[in-house]
């Protein structure tokens, strides 16, 4: 009796020690929470001489990220709320205001003040997107009357519409420029190019209809993402003005994009892509794309990794502690700034980043 009671017990012990180990080992994954610097829904993040502008949604301040370290934020256009922060890669534009009233769109002056950019079309702005460099480029403004365009410089929007009569979730969603063309995507209507004077009368074969949520340049394609609400799939589409070629992924893509270079290593780069569950709340964060040596897309090897899965490179170096982290958000922007901190900007846990081998608010 004692032997059969001791073989109880022992086999008792091997079981749920067994049983539970996967639990003890996903508590020593957990993270402690911090409560985000930049709270809510922040905005895209934006670059401008080595120095990265981030803003709360409905906020009243910019943060500066500079040098390894936050600087001195800036108070936003006349105490308005931020709605968007835009580059066209010179300025730096806000689009702040009421969106059930009135939103104008402000550009950024050296000493930190704002000037109000004349917008004389009816309807209020929804949202902002740029594209360009050093020297300048366009910045693209969609209402419910249609799109609108605004070059470097200038002091007044385009009073014609580029594209008339667009539905209120038919929004422009990116811009990006390649060998001097821009193109610029609109939510459901598809991928359009721009010249400077004309926006082409038809989107570019293969992304008409498509909801793009997402665009940008990898090397020598521009590359962009959709996310159909009804059933939660997307594609990924790769191409020029020639047209795109569209590779279902079946995930939802959130609309986050961005580049992340290895530090170790320049030659290795990843494409990121946020996606979004709307089944599994544990199926979020971001996807990497391997990039050719040269930062280019290799058409032949698309495939969405998770990261830390990789033994080659990846942003993160455990995908278990990824998964229980930023593997839980949801990601809107993405983005690498020049001391190599990864940024990420969530729907609504705020501003995130990755330091020390760990995902977490950015404090």
């Amino acid at each position: 009796m004692k032997i059969r009671a001791m073989a109880g017990v022992l086999a008792a012990f091997l079981f749920f020690s067994c049983d539970q180990s996967p639990i003890f080992y996903a508590i020593y994954q957990e993270v402690e929470p911090k409560d985000p610097r930049v709270k809510g829904n922040p905005t895209n993040m934006v670059e401008l001489d080595e120095i990265m502008y981030v803003a709360s949604r409905f906020g009243k301040y910019v943060h500066r990220y500079g040098n390894g370290e936050w600087i001195s934020p800036i108070a936003s256009p006349g105490g308005r709320n931020i709605m968007e922060l835009e580059t066209d890669g010179k300025s730096l534009y806000a689009l702040a205001g009421d969106p059930l009233g009135k939103t104008e769109v402000y550009v950024k002056k050296d000493d930190d003040a704002w000037d109000p950019i004349r917008f004389d079309a009816s309807g209020v702005i929804q949202t902002i997107c740029g594209a360009g460099d050093a020297n300048g480029g366009y910045l693209f403004a969609s209402t419910e009357e249609g799109l609108f365009s605004y070059q470097t410089g200038g002091e007044e929007f385009s009073s014609e519409s580029l594209l008339p009569d667009l539905p209120k979730e038919d929004i422009v969603k990116g811009a990006a420029r390649l060998d001097g063309m821009y193109y610029v995507a609109i939510v459901n209507k598809g991928i359009y190019t721009f010249d400077g004077a004309s926006l082409s009368a038809e989107p570019v074969d293969g992304t008409a209809g498509k909801p793009i949520v997402g665009i940008r340049v990898a090397g020598n394609r521009i590359v962009a993402v959709s996310r159909y609400p009804s059933d939660g799939a997307g594609s990924l589409f790769y191409g020029d003005s020639s047209g795109f070629t569209e590779v279902n992924k079946g995930v939802a893509f959130s609309g986050a994009m961005g580049i992340w270079r290895n530090p170790d290593n320049p030659t290795q780069s990843l494409l990121l892509v946020g996606i979004q569950s709307q089944t599994y709340s544990t199926v979020n964060g971001y996807r990497e794309i391997l990039l050719g040596d040269d930062g280019s897309l290799d058409v032949n090897s698309l495939g969405l990794r998770t990261p830390g899965d990789s033994s080659e490179v990846s942003t993160v170096s455990s995908a278990d502690r990824y998964t229980s982290t930023m593997g839980l958000r949801v990601a809107t922007a993405l983005y690498q700034a020049p001391d190599n901190t990864l940024f990420a900007s969530t729907m609504k846990n705020g501003l995130w980043s990755y330091r020390r081998d760990v995902w977490n608010a950015e404090e």
